[in-house]
């Protein structure tokens, strides 16, 4: 891909490793022009990118807040302990 074809919100491919994302932002970089990509917040060779039709297999990144982190900690470990406690017997049984 042209250095000139990259653009802010161009949705790129490096083949490499198959990672796609957004370009968020251009650089140069010791005289290379490099693109960060949203889906890994990493920087890659401008001249190495391909264009892609879309952003295939990648989520989505949402912020959240500490507390709703961890009140959604809270209740993952409670779901565990309550599975924990119905689903064995606790005992240490070796197969064999």
């Amino acid at each position: 891909m042209s250095t000139d074809d990259v653009a802010m919100g161009a949705v790129v491919r490096y083949p490499r490793t198959g990672t796609t994302g957004k370009v968020v932002r251009i650089e140069e970089i010791d005289g290379s022009k490099y693109a960060e990509l949203d889906s890994t917040g990493l920087y890659y060779r401008v001249d190495e990118l391909v264009g892609a039709d879309r952003t295939t297999g990648h989520a989505e990144i949402k912020e959240r807040s500490l507390d709703d982190y961890l009140k959604e900690h809270k209740e993952f470990k409670e779901q565990l302990e309550e599975v924990w406690e119905k689903g064995t017997d606790q005992s240490c049984e070796g197969g064999g």
